[in-house]
């Protein structure tokens, strides 16, 4: 049975219509903004700012995207995460991402942000600036989320300071990228259920060989338990640090999994896995890495070591 109601379900049928349309065209999601602007995806976390089940639009949302689409999603998040602080100035339309040690922060342009909202681990504070004020740079190579259009990001020395929680811009950040790793290791599941059952080997699927059916099995329960982990977080009944770092670790581990379970194949272009992998890690990275969730965990049970977290 769906967690969500009816008016729920069908906005997550129209947005996976538009990540689906996205994935299908080589587009960049600022030349679909129209379409994102008309289905309500792109001001979606402005406009049901007053609704009691708010994250759960988004972070189904985000997670639905990124089923087709793992760029558009990880965009999408970020667009989501900034305009809830946007919303003390009575502005949308920014863009989120994380600094630490006061390296650049590595944020998506694609959905043409008019300002950066950071998060500076340094001092545990919101900082935000016009995108046209900001250092960019985006002239480092990287491996996954392309078209995403992913870009390092300094802040001015003149930035505002916002007065929003940190704690909570970071657990919404939280829900929201792990909500993209759930998603997206849904997808590596189902790509792999759909190969193994339509390759044959010796006359039958290699969907019927015992050790394989088991490989599957065991990707489809890690995300499985994934996924339940993000239902109960948006409720409020489990920390949305471990949402992310559980779906981080999932997503990785079910894409190299589906990899194998492709064989050679898992490796070409032609199939998915390989760029699914590589959105993954670079997804985990943006969302703070593993060791960052783990030790805000590791604070929650055993106290703080020194440093500075949400």
């Amino acid at each position: 049975m769906n967690p969500w109601s009816p008016e729920v379900a069908d906005f997550l049928a129209t947005a996976d219509k538009v990540a689906t349309g996205f994935a299908d065209t080589s587009d960049s999601p600022s030349s679909i903004r129209g379409t994102l602007e008309e289905t309500g995806l792109l001001d979606l976390a402005s406009e049901i700012v007053e609704e009691s089940d708010e994250l759960v639009w988004l972070a189904h949302t985000v997670r639905v995207a990124a089923q087709s689409a793992p760029s558009l999603a990880f965009a999408l998040a970020g667009r989501y995460a900034a305009d809830a602080v946007g919303r003390e100035c009575g502005t949308n339309g920014s863009t989120f991402a994380l600094s630490f040690d006061g390296a650049a922060a590595v944020a998506s342009e694609a959905l043409a942000p008019e300002r950066a909202v950071v998060w500076d681990a340094a001092s545990n504070s919101i900082l935000v600036a016009p995108w046209s004020s900001v250092s960019i740079d985006a002239s480092q190579p990287r491996s996954g989320l392309h078209r995403a259009e992913l870009v390092s990001v300094s802040m001015p020395t003149d930035v505002t300071r916002s007065n929003a929680n940190p704690s909570e811009v970071i657990a919404r950040w939280d829900l929201l990228t792990g909500a993209a790793l759930v998603g997206l290791a849904r997808r590596a599941v189902q790509e792999t259920q759909s190969y193994v059952m339509g390759r044959s080997q010796f006359g039958v699927p290699i969907g019927s060989f015992t050790g394989l059916r088991a490989i599957v099995a065991g990707m489809d329960l890690a995300v499985d338990e994934a996924e339940a982990l993000l239902i109960r977080a948006v409720d409020g009944g489990t920390s949305s640090a471990t949402v992310s770092a559980t779906a981080g670790r999932v997503a990785v581990a079910v894409c190299i999994d589906a990899i194998q379970a492709h064989g050679g194949y898992g490796y070409i272009d032609e199939y998915p896995l390989a760029g699914l992998l590589r959105d993954a890690i670079s997804i985990q990275a943006r969302s703070g890495g593993r060791r960052f969730h783990i030790a805000r965990l590791a604070q929650r049970g055993l106290g703080p070591q020194g440093s500075v977290l949400p």
